[in-house]
């Protein structure tokens, strides 16, 4: 076989799950419920969010808050402060997909759970 499977999850609840985890990549699924958020950090990689329900809140750097919904994919590049959050959904689901891998760039370990 070529190909490497990986599954996700389904929660209701908050979720957040590493399906993949490569030399060459990193895979985060997330599902947030209303009023949740992921701790604010700064991108220890090239960082692309992909949306695939409800609505996220996101602050990068200083700028003011943004909205984006279902189907955006949004590209952050490393070393940005960022904070994700859950205003207006019931629940809001994305991958975040991390390349190159955050190691290959040097960051360290705790910084590579976020």
């Amino acid at each position: 076989m070529i190909e490497k499977v990986s599954k996700f999850g389904n929660s209701n609840e908050k979720l957040v799950e590493m399906p993949v985890n490569t030399d060459d990549i990193q895979i985060r699924h997330v599902i947030l419920p209303k009023g949740d958020f992921m701790p604010k950090h700064i991108s220890n990689s090239n960082v692309n969010l992909v949306i695939v329900s409800g609505e996220m809140s996101i602050t990068l750097e200083e700028q003011e808050q943004i909205n984006y919904g279902e189907g955006t994919i949004l590209s952050i590049p490393i070393n940005t402060k960022m904070l994700i959050q859950n205003l207006n959904s019931d629940l809001l689901e994305f991958f975040v997909l991390k390349a190159p891998h955050p190691k290959k760039l040097g960051a360290p370990e705790e910084a590579i759970k976020c």
